[in-house]
């Protein structure tokens, strides 16, 4: 295996890349309407999205590939502070390492990978530890008092911890999944 990615790589990584982002984005759209749902994005983007990520590294067995994945959907999801951005590049390098430290081909070492991945899930959250205030007046401003006042109460100071949990379960029930989706369609039709 060729340690440095190449425009084929790059090639999957974009197509990859814009599917999940495309996924993920939908998924946290459509949960952000109702505050208990806007809660639950980790678990439920982590079950949705891990087969493509699964998919996509089982093609692309290169170092950077995770990587560039974590950067875009930090840039993706970095709308009113830097903690996404930080913390996808953070789990992006944990997960690539994980994955490498199975030559790419460990099945246990990619789902691994992903648990961890799923982490990036926590980054828009941050900012419920570090600027709640903030928050929720951004939050009143376009979604308006009553909708803040039910994210205030659903979002304790641990908060975070709990979402981390919902990143990792979800991330664990995805690659699950993942491997029944690889078995049944994706070997079959010589995509992996």
């Amino acid at each position: 295996m060729k340690a440095k990615l190449k425009a084929k790589d790059l090639i999957y990584a974009g197509a990859f890349a814009a599917l999940y982002l495309i996924l993920m984005v939908v998924l946290v759209t459509m949960m952000g309407v109702i505050p208990i749902t806007y809660i639950l994005r980790p678990l439920v983007v982590g079950i949705v999205c891990a087969p493509v990520y699964m998919l996509y590294i089982s093609k692309v067995k290169k170092f950077g590939a995770i990587l560039i994945l974590g950067v875009l959907f930090g840039v993706v999801t970095m709308n009113h502070t830097i903690f996404s951005l930080v913390t996808a590049i953070i789990f992006g390098i944990i997960a690539e390492l994980i994955c490498k430290s199975g030559n790419y081909e460990s099945k246990q070492k990619m789902k691994m990978s992903f648990w961890i991945f799923n982490l990036n899930m926590i980054g828009p959250y941050l900012i419920l530890v570090y600027a709640k205030p903030q928050y929720l007046a951004m939050t009143e401003s376009f979604a308006g008092a009553e909708y803040a006042q039910a994210m205030d109460a659903i979002t304790p100071s641990w908060i975070i911890l709990v979402l981390a949990a919902l990143a990792v379960i979800g991330g664990m029930i995805g690659t699950a999944l993942s491997d029944k989706l690889m078995k049944k369609h994706f070997e079959k039709a010589g995509l992996v």
